[in-house]
């Protein structure tokens, strides 16, 4: 895969290093002199000293052929016009990924045509709630704020209400959840209504975010029993 990364900062560095680690193919592009300097000693040629919020830089640095061009300067309005030109250089088959410093500007590049945002701040905030949330019962895998669904994975442990159900005997989708697949060990199984649901499974599901609460509880959680004395 060819990457272009459009930002020598320490995301951008150390994204480059396991990219290249993993024999991808990259361009790294830092307007900065000095820091371009420095990371020549270690990257070499791949380094370009452009400034990529430039279309004839960004051209210049093979953007009609990437596969993905990543936009991880500090700067939200730069990494906008990144992905922006991204876009119409390649029109289109290139990817565009950007770094948001500011959550609230994720679905303003959405509607402007980023392919994907990537913000410090929610992931940091995803981490928190999967600790919080019974030790990671709940991972929350992609927001889609337009739309009102949340793309969930839900841990099931051998205390929780559906172990040993069938799917098709939840009703799921009246708790606004719909299934996507079933992880068992390191196999993906198709929800097939049949399918008995057993401790360790993770249930992948698109979720209404107005019930997110309702269907972690009825999967996550114990079956409260009342006993009669």
């Amino acid at each position: 895969m060819f990457v272009i990364v459009v930002g020598g900062g320490k995301v951008g560095y150390h994204l480059s290093r396991e990219l290249l680690g993993l024999g991808n193919e990259i361009v790294l592009m830092e307007s900065d002199h000095e820091r371009a300097a420095k990371l020549r000693a270690e990257f070499g040629s791949l380094v370009l000293t452009k400034d990529g919020s430039e279309g004839r830089w960004l051209k210049f640095a093979g953007v009609t052929r990437a596969d993905l061009v990543v936009a991880v300067t500090g700067d939200d309005e730069d990494n906008l016009v990144v992905c922006q030109l991204t876009n119409m250089l390649s029109k289109h088959k290139a990817r565009s990924l950007a770094r948001i410093n500011n959550p609230n500007n994720a679905a303003v590049f959405r509607k402007l045509g980023v392919d994907e945002t990537v913000s410090a701040t929610d992931l940091i905030l995803s981490m928190i709630e999967k600790d919080v949330e019974d030790a990671g019962a709940v991972v929350h895998l992609m927001r889609l704020e337009e739309s009102g669904l949340e793309l969930v994975e839900y841990r099931v442990y051998a205390d929780s209400r559906v172990v040993g159900k069938r799917l098709g005997e939840l009703g799921l989708p009246s708790y606004g959840c719909n299934l996507c697949t079933v992880i068992r060990g390191a196999e993906a199984l198709f929800p097939d209504s049949q399918l008995i649901v057993e401790k360790g499974d993770m249930l992948v599901a698109l979720v209404q975010l107005d019930s997110a609460e309702r269907a972690r509880q009825f999967i996550v959680e114990p079956e409260i029993k009342v006993e009669m004395t």
